[in-house]
Formats: C-alpha cells, sequence, structure tokens
C-alpha cells in the first residue's frame, strides 16, 4: 500500500485533520496497546508539525508529532493503524520523518521492542531502558542531540 505523507504545523490542520490524527492515537496507543497511565491528548500537540499518512481512500493511517523547532528535533506519537500494521507503512511514515527532518540531529523515546527496528533506519540507542506510560522505553537518536527528552514524545 503506498501512502502519500503531509507535514503541517498544528495552526494548518484543519479540524477533521486533527481530528483523524487523535483518533488514529487513540486506537493505536489507548485502544491497541492499552496505554492509560498518561493522557494521549497532553497538551503538547500546538507546540509540534503533524506528518500525516492517507492511503488512497484519503484516510489518515499513519502519523507522527515533529517538535521541528527545537534542537534536536523530537520525533512522537509515531504510529499506523493497527490493521495495517507489518505492511510497510511504518518504513514509509519514518522516510517521510526522515525527510522532513532532513540531517538535523533527532531523539526520540521508543518502545523498545521496536528498538532493531529503529536502529535498521539509522536511529541509535542511547542510554538504558525507562517506563513511560508503564510500558519499556528507549531514547533512541539520529545525528547528535544536544539535549535529551524531558517528556514523552
Amino acid at each position: 500500500m503506498r501512502v502519500s505523507f503531509v507535514c503541517r504545523s498544528f495552526a494548518e490542520l484543519t479540524k477533521f485533520e486533527l481530528y483523524e490524527i487523535l483518533h488514529l492515537r487513540s486506537l493505536v496507543f489507548v485502544v491497541g496497546q492499552k496505554i492509560t497511565a498518561e493522557p494521549e491528548v497532553d497538551g503538547d500537540d500546538p507546540s509540534y508539525h503533524h506528518l500525516m499518512g492517507r492511503d488512497e481512500d484519503h484516510r489518515i493511517v499513519a502519523a507522527a508529532r515533529l517538535g521541528l523547532e527545537r534542537e534536536p528535533v523530537k520525533v512522537g506519537r509515531v504510529g499506523v493503524r493497527t490493521e495495517l500494521q507489518h505492511r510497510g507503512i511504518g518504513g514509509q511514515l519514518m522516510q517521510a520523518v526522515h525527510e522532513s527532518i532532513g540531517d538535523r540531529p533527532a531523539e526520540m523515546h521508543a518502545q523498545a521492542y521496536l528498538e532493531s527496528w529503529y536502529a535498521s533506519l539509522g536511529w541509535q540507542r542511547e542510554g538504558e531502558n525507562f517506563l513511560e506510560a508503564e510500558i519499556d522505553h528507549v531514547r533512541m537518536v539520529r545525528g547528535s542531540p544536544s539535549r535529551s527528552l524531558r517528556h514523552g514524545g
């Protein structure tokens, strides 16, 4: 399945796009992964750009949020619709993330079970595993980040 991507600031999102992004994240993280230890809508979305991947029917099927105004760029909330996972869409999403951030240093809190997948895409582990939202995570970097993440992405 080929997905087309667009990245917009929060202010540029339509109400419907914002709804679709939040719905996707709710399906992936709250329903699919049972993450309820931290709110999915955490109040940080207005300070991020939002990368959206649409399928042929124009549904948002993949999304990530990017702190493009930060140094290093903060990548978070990387998600693909549960029923479409393991079909290459995550790789397409991460390629779009890389295109959006260019050669700037970046970091993310990745779920630990995905560490080898992110490593295959050029990300490197930094530090020990830690719990975030009661799930094992690892800090991953691309390039040379100058500061560490303080909150989830």
